[in-house]
C-alpha cells in the first residue's frame, strides 16, 4: 500500500465519482481506476459499493478512509519535524514569497559562501514569513516590501515582472503588452511552485481558470501540446527562451510588478553581507539549471 494510494481513495470518497476525482487530482481517470483496483486487489476486497452511478464507500472503505486520514496526517507531522530539525541544523534557513528571488539568492551566496549550509522554502503568505521570521525560524526572509525596524537589515535584491507566455499563432500573440482586464476570462496552465504570482493572477483575474500542475514533465507535455496561456517572468525568461519557441507578454498593471527585499536578522548578516554588493551579478540564463536548482 502506498501513500499515493489513500490520498486517491480519500479524493474518490470526497467526490463521489472517479471522473470528478481524476479531474481535481490531475491524472487520467483510467490510471485512477487502475490505482484503485490495484488496492483493491493487494487488500482483498472492494472498497466502494457503485450505487446510480456513483461510488459510495462500503463500510471496509470507510475503515480505509478513517485510518488513512490520520496516517497521512501523522505522515505530515512527521515531515515538518524533520524539515524543522533539519533547518535547525543548517547555517542559516531563509524563507521567500517567491521562487525567482530565493534562486537568485542562492545562486549568489554558493558562490559567495561557498562552505556554508542553507535552508530554503517559498511560502506565498507573508504573515507566515514575518511570523517565522520575528520567533527566529527564519535568518533571512524575502519580501515584495521592505521592512525598517531596528535590528533587521533590508535591502532589494531583484525586480520582477509578469509576463503571459503563449505560442506565436495565439490571438493575442501580436500584443506588445497586456494588462489583467484583458486577460480576465483566459484559461492558463500553472506549475504549482509560483508562490505569490498564483495569488496575484487569481486576485486580478476572478473569471480566469487555472490548470494547476504538480508534475513537471506533465505541465511541459500540456504547455508544448496545447494553445493555453502560460506564466513567465522577466527574471526567468532568459532561461527558457533558449528551448521553449514561445511569444513572451509583459503585463503592465502596477500589480504584475515586484520589487523584492532581503530582511534579514542584524546578528546573522555578517553571515552574507557579500550578497548586498554581488546579487546584481546573478545570470538569470542559468534559471533552474540543476547544479543550481531550489530543493
Amino acid at each position: 500500500m502506498e501513500l499515493r494510494q489513500l490520498q486517491y481513495v480519500i479524493k474518490i470518497a470526497e467526490c463521489g465519482t472517479m471522473l470528478k476525482a481524476a479531474q481535481e487530482l490531475y491524472i487520467s481517470q483510467s490510471g485512477l481506476t487502475r490505482s484503485l483496483k490495484t488496492l483493491e486487489k493487494e487488500l482483498g476486497m472492494e472498497l466502494f459499493d457503485r450505487i446510480n452511478n456513483r461510488l459510495i464507500l462500503n463500510e471496509y472503505g470507510k475503515t480505509v478512509v478513517e485510518e488513512g486520514k490520520d496516517i497521512l496526517n501523522h505522515v505530515d507531522k512527521l515531515q515538518e519535524k524533520v524539515k524543522n530539525q533539519y533547518n535547525r541544523n543548517m547555517n542559516m534557513f531563509i524563507g521567500s514569497c517567491a521562487p525567482a528571488p530565493l534562486w537568485a539568492l542562492r545562486y549568489t551566496m554558493k558562490r559567495q559562501y561557498p562552505d556554508m549550509s542553507f535552508g530554503y522554502e517559498t511560502k506565498a503568505d507573508a504573515e507566515e514569513l514575518i511570523q517565522g521570521f520575528n520567533e527566529h525560524d527564519y535568518s533571512a526572509i524575502i519580501l515584495d516590501y521592505p521592512i525598517n525596524k531596528e535590528d533587521v537589515v533590508c535591502f532589494q535584491i531583484c525586480q520582477e515582472v509578469l509576463n503571459i507566455s503563449t505560442t506565436s499563432y495565439h490571438p493575442l500573440a501580436n500584443k506588445k503588452t497586456i494588462t489583467f482586464e484583458e486577460l480576465n476570462g483566459e484559461n492558463f496552465l500553472e506549475y504549482n511552485n509560483t508562490g505569490y504570482w498564483h495569488e496575484v493572477c487569481v486576485d486580478n483575474m476572478p473569471d480566469s481558470h487555472f490548470i494547476v500542475q504538480d508534475d513537471l514533465e506533465l505541465y511541459g507535455i500540456l504547455q508544448r501540446q496545447s494553445s493555453l496561456l502560460t506564466f513567465r517572468t522577466s527574471l526567468t525568461i532568459p532561461r527558457f527562451h533558449l528551448y521553449e519557441d514561445r511569444v513572451y507578454i509583459p503585463i503592465t498593471n502596477p500589480e504584475a510588478t515586484l520589487t523584492f527585499y532581503l530582511i534579514c536578522h542584524q546578528n546573522h548578516f555578517d553571515k552574507i553581507k557579500k550578497v548586498q554588493a554581488h546579487i546584481n551579478e546573478v545570470d538569470w540564463i542559468h534559471y533552474r539549471n540543476e547544479d543550481f536548482e531550489i530543493i
